[in-house]
């Protein structure tokens, strides 16, 4: 088995510290900052040292396409659906979109990373689902779907961007600019991919 790089570890402890330093309020909970974990995750583990099936310029097209999926489907499905949240505050409950997006990173991370990595993914994105259920945002329907749209996407994404590949030939090269910035009210990171 190989060695973890200190740095994975890092960033799994910085992960969880965030987690839990979440501020509860209202309508913030943990899941809302814990549906990203596997995202970032599936990022940016490989820049850890740890092996990972594609570079990091093709996870990078491979999540934003997962994620663009994820937004027709989700959203167009939240608007047509029009289904009250347990609550009561809105009528935008099925399906759980933070569901979808931890269901969607999980996939990414079991994709790239294998099946171990995988299982804690999956792990969170459940804990993520069942916690939406807990706090009356969503009923059990809406988790169980944004959970099946989320690992559709990523498998979309996943297909599109190889299938793409493939049309131009693995070797073609790809530039990333990442842009930092920060302000009193947010911290963004932006970036542009050349492909």
């Amino acid at each position: 088995m190989k060695k973890i790089p200190s740095l994975a570890i890092g960033l799994l402890l910085l992960c969880s510290q965030l987690l839990c330093n979440a501020q509860r309020s209202e309508y913030s909970y943990w899941e809302t900052y814990g549906q990203y974990v596997p995202l970032f995750t599936a990022g940016f583990l490989g820049c850890t040292g740890i092996e990972s099936h594609d570079e990091f310029g093709v996870r990078a097209l491979k999540i934003c396409g997962a994620l663009v999926t994820e937004g027709v489907i989700v959203k167009s499905l939240k608007y047509f659906v029009d289904e009250e949240r347990p609550d009561g505050r809105a009528h935008n409950s099925f399906p759980s979109g933070h569901t979808a997006t931890v269901f969607n990173g999980a996939e990414l991370v079991r994709y790239e990373y294998g099946t171990w990595w995988g299982v804690g993914a999956y792990t969170l994105a459940t804990a993520v689902g069942l916690s939406r259920v807990y706090h009356k945002r969503h009923y059990i329907w809406d988790v169980g779907a944004g959970a099946a749209f989320g690992v559709l996407s990523a498998r979309i994404g996943i297909q599109t961007v190889s299938k793409i590949q493939e049309k131009r030939g693995a070797k073609s090269e790809s530039n990333m600019t990442f842009l930092p910035y920060f302000s009193p009210k947010e911290a963004n990171v932006y970036f542009a991919l050349n492909f």
